[in-house]
């Protein structure tokens, strides 16, 4: 894979430390989060094969859009995927297998990146 992937990776797994130590402390047992998601995409055509991958390999509410402000940009530039998980028990393993999980996808599928 490319030398983005592992920098992305590697930055978002020390980023969920952080994370996870901030919202445990607001969770009570059994809760469910919603994780929220947004990846950058170089065009629409790009941002349409993850939605198109993630509507088939999830239950993830997804949707590609153009960036808020790109309005001058390029009209293939400027591309994002967002979305949020269904409701989900979350622990630091799960938040970070999941995490690994949607950097592949976005890699393998655009590619986007993970943000």
């Amino acid at each position: 894979m490319a030398e983005w992937y592992d920098q992305l990776l590697a930055l978002q797994l020390r980023t969920n430390r952080e994370v996870w130590a901030g919202v445990q402390e607001h969770l009570e047992p059994d809760s469910e989060l919603r994780l929220g998601f947004v990846y950058l995409a170089p065009g629409e055509p790009e941002a349409q094969e993850l939605v198109e991958f993630l509507d088939a390999e999830t239950d993830y509410e997804v949707e590609a859009r153009r960036r808020p402000g790109e309005e001058g940009a390029e009209p293939d530039r400027a591309w994002i995927v967002i979305g949020t998980t269904q409701p989900t028990a979350v622990t630091l393993d799960m938040l970070d297998d999941w995490v690994e999980w949607m950097i592949a996808a976005g890699a393998a599928h655009g590619p986007c990146a993970f943000d």
